[in-house]
């Protein structure tokens, strides 16, 4: 992808957001439109041209949402941080005006910088009309800290009128002087959510389902009620995942989380958390406890996310699939039962993970979910 070129005579620079498994803010170097503005003030007027995929799933609205869903950005709530870099310190310097629909097009201003002055650029998406106030050359690390979103209960995926977008963050790769002749190259917006998705011979998005077993619901416990828009300590990212989860000091945890299942076969695009850590035990990790016809009558089986006998976390931007293979006994009564019980149950299933979606060669791909549970 190409970067940002800006020139005041010529063709204007546009940025750009690619979505699909992850969103692509991109700094593109020539518009068709009216050229970019360099103000008496010094300020850069940009275009922001955004680009949002078509659904590539077979989803309805009567069904969950979408990819297009999954990757919308509210403009009102898109924010570019301006952080001002010296050595390896890095501090606020300001926030963008709010992104303007002007002439048809989304335009936002940024200052030019004077001599020798270097800033990296945030965005923000889908946290908020407003963010907090914050104080001028606050460190970087603390601002990021300071930007948080509510995951209490159910993340709204009813359908597609009717929804939460999901939070989203991301930077430049580099500091660099925002100049006319600037390249600020690509900017990747990671979900802050992760994605579950539970399915009964679950081939990609697709459930075949089970004979003698019909999926009636499924709960989700002990995941987190509040997230950062951004990974303050998701270490180094590779292949848009975080080496570490960010968990907000003040977090609670949620109760059982329920959901329904209505065609008994899976609940693709339903269940969307924020990161979870690992827990040390069967107690205290994110579990999930299915319930379903068996035998003519409910019974309920627990599945803990484990790779390799270790209890995993929940990362942002992260898929994990549940795929249901065979049920062959019968389960507790109660959801309570199945909770807290040691009986052993027969009912095959795999949990894997992968970067969230398909549509695009960075997010693509199963990540190899290791042995040591400190790797996740």
């Amino acid at each position: 992808m190409t970067g940002l070129s800006e020139h005041r005579s010529i063709s204007a620079a546009l940025l750009r957001i690619v979505t699909g498994a992850v969103i692509v803010l991109v700094l593109l170097a020539c518009d068709n439109g009216q050229p970019d503005t360099l103000a008496d003030n010094g300020e850069v007027m940009l275009t922001l041209r955004i680009s949002l995929p078509t659904a590539t799933d077979g989803s309805t609205a009567t069904r969950a949402i979408t990819s297009n869903e999954e990757n919308a950005i509210d403009i009102a709530q898109l924010k570019v941080l301006v952080f001002k870099a010296s050595g390896s310190t890095e501090t606020f310097s300001y926030e963008a005006p709010q992104v303007q629909l002007l002439g048809g097009k989304y335009m936002v201003t940024l200052k030019q910088s004077l001599a020798g002055e270097k800033y990296r650029l945030a965005v923000i998406a889908n946290a908020g009309k407003k963010l907090p106030v914050i104080p001028d050359n606050t460190p970087k690390s603390d601002v990021l800290k300071m930007i948080t979103f509510d995951a209490a209960g159910i993340w709204n995926a009813t359908g597609t009128t009717s929804y939460s977008r999901f939070p989203m963050w991301g930077e430049t790769a580099a500091a660099q002087a925002i100049t006319p002749a600037t390249s600020l190259g690509n900017i990747t917006l990671l979900r802050a959510l992760a994605r579950i998705d539970v399915g009964c011979a679950l081939s990609g998005e697709t459930a075949a389902g089970l004979s003698g077993f019909t999926l009636k619901t499924v709960s989700v416990y002990r995941t987190k009620n509040k997230g950062y828009a951004a990974p303050v300590n998701g270490g180094t990212i590779t292949g848009n995942v975080v080496a570490s989860v960010s968990i907000p000091p003040d977090a609670g945890t949620n109760g059982a989380l329920t959901y329904t299942c209505p065609d008994g076969k899976s609940l693709i695009r339903t269940i969307y958390v924020a990161e979870t850590p690992q827990g040390s035990s069967r107690d205290n990790n994110v579990c999930l406890v299915v319930g379903g016809t068996y035998a003519g009558s409910t019974h309920y089986y627990r599945v803990d996310l484990t790779s390799g006998g270790s209890y995993i976390p929940l990362k942002r931007n992260c898929r994990y699939i549940v795929n249901i293979k065979a049920v062959s006994n019968t389960g507790y009564a109660t959801e309570a039962a199945a909770l807290t019980g040691d009986k052993t149950l027969v009912i095959a299933t795999s949990v894997s993970a992968e970067a969230w979606g398909g549509q695009t060669a960075a997010g693509s791909g199963t990540i190899t979910m290791p042995q040591s549970p400190d790797q996740w």
